[in-house]
C-alpha cells in the first residue's frame, strides 16, 4: 500500500502586480488540444542543506512573484463567444483567457505531507542505471502528487467557471525531502512551456533565499503570433483549396470524433456530440470514425521506467543507420522500442499497418521560428506507419521521413487547415492501444535543471495518463555540470502503457542489453503448430469454465470454439484470455529474467508451445 500523503492546507494565489482586465483569444493550435490530458510533472528532492528552500513561507511568495510574469495563468479559461460570420477566433469552441479581474480563479496551490522517506519511494539516478534497467513505476500512480479537486479548467469540466488554470502541490516528507508537482490545462502549457514556468519560478525562489534582486523573467505569451504564421487568409469565409492539399501532404491522422459515436468509451462520449449551436448545419462532413476496436479499456496497464544507457544508445544507432540515411539518435531509440512494441502486438499479417504518432512542437517548425521560451501548446501528432515486416533501420527512416515532412510551408498550411474547422477540438491526429502509440519527447527541455536551491532533483515524474500505448522519453539524469548531447549520459522511457497480466515484475529485469537483436520475422498462425509439446498435454487445465482436463485439450477447446483467440500467435494468458504483453517483449529480445505469473501461460518455443517452465521463466505460480 503506498503511504498516505495528507494534504494540510490549500489556497488560491495571484501575482501581486497590479494589471489591466485582459481577454486574450489562445492560438488555434492551444485550442486543439482541449481534448487532452493536463500537463502534469513532478520533481522529487532530497533534504536541502537550507531548510528554508521548501518552506511554504518561502515558496508561495516565489510562485506568487514568478507569477507575475505568467499572469494569464491565474485567469479564466473559456470558450470564444461563438459568431459564424466573425473570423478565426469565433469560430465553435475557440479558447480565450481572461485575467487582472478580480474574478479570476488564481492558481491553486496545495501544501500536504507524508510520513515516508523520499529515498524510500523514488530510486536515485545509479539504481535506475544500474543492474536491470528498468523500475515498474506503476505504484507512482496511486501517490496524491496532485489533489483530485478542484478540477482544473478542461474538457472533463461542465464548466469553467471558478476552476482554475494551473495547480501546485508541494509535499514535504518526514526525511527532510520534497516533492514539487504541477499541472495545467493543456491548452495554456505543453511541457516545455511548464517547464519554462517552473525553471522560472526556480530561479526566483534561488534569489530569494539568497536576498539577491529577483531574475528578470522573459516567457511570451502571443497566440496571434502562431495564427499569423498560418498561410493565407484565415478570416476568409472558407478554406484555399490549394493550401489545403498542401496540408495534406503531411501524415497526420485525421481522426473525426464527430464521427466516432460508436464503441465510444463513456468517460469522452459527450466529444462524440456535435455541439447544438451548428448541429443544424447541412454542410459538415464526417471524416474517419476513430478506431475505438483497437483499444481495450479493460486491460490493466503498467507503467515502466527504462533506462538506456550511452553506450546502449550507440548501439541502437549504429543498427538503426544505413548508408545514405540521416537518423539520429532520437530517431533509432523510437524505431528500437517501436520494432519491439509492434511484434508484441501480434500482427495479423506481416503487412498489417501500426503507427507510431510522434508529439512534434511547431515552435521551431514555422518561419521564422518562435523563441523556446513561448508559452501554449504549439503542438501536433505527426503519424509514421510500419508493419512487422520491417526492421529497426526501417522504422527509423520512416520516422526521419515523417518528421523531415514537417517543413515551414507545410505547417503553414496546416495551421491554415486547422483554423477552418467548425471545432477546434475535432480532429484528433492519433490514437493509442493494440496498433497506435503516442511517444512524446521531453529531450533537451531542462527537466534535471530545476533548482529552488536545493541542488537538483533526485527523480523526476512525468504524470502522464494509464493508458495502453503512451511513451514519454526523457534524459537521463545528467552525471556532471558539462554541457553535452542530450544522450551523453542516457536516456529512459516512461512507458504509461502496454497492457500485460504479469504481476509482480521483479526489478531484476534485464531489458536492455539485447534488444537491438529484435528480428522482423513474422511467426506463422497457431494453427500451423499441431505438434504440442507432450509437457502441455500433461498439465492441468486451472481454467474451471473450460471442459478441457489439460492444457494441450484446452488449447484445442479454444482453436475450435474461440477462433480470434487462437489469433494470438506469441503468448497465451489461459486465465485473461489476452496476449501476454510483457512476455511476448522478454521472449523475443531473448532476454529471460525471473517472473512470477499469477496464472499458468504459454509460449512459442522452437516452432512449437511449450509451458512458462520454471528453467525459463523462473516460478510459474
Amino acid at each position: 500500500m503506498p503511504p498516505k500523503i495528507i494534504p494540510t492546507s490549500s489556497s488560491r494565489l495571484f501575482p501581486d502586480a497590479p494589471g489591466s482586465v485582459q481577454t486574450v483569444p489562445l492560438s488555434i493550435l492551444d485550442a486543439s488540444v482541449g481534448n487532452f490530458g493536463p500537463a502534469a510533472a513532478a520533481w522529487v528532492y532530497d533534504k536541502p542543506s537550507a531548510a528554508a528552500a521548501f518552506d511554504p513561507a518561502h515558496l508561495q511568495p516565489s510562485i506568487i512573484q514568478t507569477l507575475n510574469a505568467y499572469p494569464h495563468w491565474a485567469g479564466q479559461l473559456q470558450y470564444t463567444q461563438y459568431n459564424p460570420d466573425g473570423g478565426h477566433t469565433s469560430r465553435s469552441r475557440r479558447l480565450e483567457v481572461t485575467y487582472g479581474s478580480p474574478a479570476d480563479p488564481g492558481v491553486e496551490s496545495v501544501l500536504a505531507s507524508s510520513s515516508a522517506d523520499v529515498a524510500a519511494l523514488f530510486p536515485g539516478p545509479e539504481e535506475r542505471a544500474s543492474g536491470a534497467g528498468a523500475f515498474d513505476a506503476s505504484s507512482l500512480g496511486a501517490l496524491d502528487f496532485l489533489p483530485q479537486t478542484p478540477a482544473l479548467a478542461s474538457h472533463t469540466s461542465a464548466d469553467f467557471i471558478g476552476l482554475p488554470c494551473l495547480i501546485v502541490q508541494v509535499t514535504r516528507f518526514q526525511c527532510g525531502g520534497a516533492v514539487i508537482a504541477l499541472k495545467s490545462s493543456h491548452p495554456l502549457a505543453d511541457a516545455q512551456a511548464l517547464v519554462t514556468f517552473v525553471n522560472d519560478w526556480a530561479a526566483v525562489s534561488r534569489a530569494l533565499l539568497q536576498s539577491l534582486p529577483p531574475p528578470v523573467l522573459s516567457p511570451v505569451f502571443s497566440p496571434a503570433a502562431f495564427d499569423n504564421a498560418a498561410q493565407g487568409d484565415i478570416d476568409a469565409l472558407s478554406p484555399d483549396p490549394e493550401i489545403l492539399k498542401i496540408a495534406h501532404e503531411l501524415p497526420i491522422h485525421r481522426y473525426d470524433w464527430w464521427a466516432s459515436k460508436d464503441a465510444c468509451p463513456a468517460g469522452v462520449l459527450a466529444s462524440t456530440e456535435i455541439p447544438a449551436h451548428i448541429a443544424a448545419r447541412t454542410d459538415i462532413e464526417l471524416g474517419p470514425a476513430i478506431t475505438w476496436k483497437d483499444w481495450d479499456l479493460m486491460a490493466p496497464v503498467s507503467n515502466f521506467l527504462l533506462h538506456f544507457s550511452a553506450d546502449e544508445l550507440g548501439r541502437i544507432w549504429a543498427a538503426a543507420s544505413s548508408p545514405g540515411a540521416r537518423i539520429s539518435r532520437f530517431d533509432a531509440l523510437q524505431a528500437h522500442l517501436w520494432a519491439v512494441l509492434i511484434r508484441a502486438r501480434v500482427p495479423e499479417t506481416p503487412d498489417e499497418p501500426f503507427y507510431m504518432n510522434l508529439s512534434l512542437g511547431l515552435r521551431e517548425r514555422v518561419a521564422p521560428p518562435f523563441a523556446p521560451h513561448t508559452l501554449g501548446s504549439p503542438i501536433v501528432l505527426a503519424r509514421a506507419g510500419g508493419t512487422a515486416s520491417m526492421s529497426p533501420a526501417q522504422l527509423a527512416r520512416a520516422i526521419r521521413e515523417t518528421v523531415a515532412s514537417f517543413t515551414p510551408a507545410r505547417a503553414a498550411a496546416l495551421l491554415h487547415e486547422m483554423a477552418f474547422d467548425l471545432d477546434a477540438r475535432r480532429m484528433w491526429g492519433g490514437f493509442i492501444g493494440r496498433r497506435n502509440t503516442i511517444v512524446t519527447s521531453w529531450v533537451r527541455l531542462g527537466m534535471h535543471e530545476v533548482d529552488f536551491g536545493a541542488g537538483r532533483p533526485r527523480y523526476v515524474h512525468s504524470v502522464m495518463p494509464a493508458m495502453d500505448g503512451v511513451v514519454q522519453v526523457m534524459e537521463a539524469m545528467p552525471q556532471s555540470s558539462a554541457a553535452g548531447p542530450w544522450y551523453q549520459d542516457g536516456a529512459r522511457h516512461v512507458a504509461g502503457s502496454f497492457a500485460t497480466q504479469i504481476s509482480p515484475v521483479e526489478k531484476t529485469f534485464s531489458w536492455i542489453n539485447l534488444l537491438i537483436q529484435v528480428e522482423p520475422t513474422f511467426w506463422p498462425n497457431l494453427t500451423s503448430f499441431p505438434n504440442l509439446d507432450s509437457e502441455i498435454c500433461k498439465r492441468k487445465n486451472p481454467l474451471k469454465a473450460r471442459k478441457a482436463r489439460t492444457l494441450c485439450e484446452l488449447y484445442h477447446d479454444f482453436e475450435i470454439n474461440d477462433a480470434k483467440a487462437t489469433r494470438s500467435r506469441y503468448v497465451y494468458n489461459i486465465r485473461h484470455h489476452t496476449p501476454q504483453f510483457l512476455l511476448h517483449i522478454l521472449h523475443n529480445i531473448r532476454i529471460l529474467p525471473k517472473v512470477n505469473f499469477n496464472a499458468p501461460c504459454l509460449f512459442v518455443k522452437e516452432g512449437h508451445w511449450a509451458p512458462c517452465t520454471s528453467e525459463a521463466y523462473g516460478d510459474v505460480r
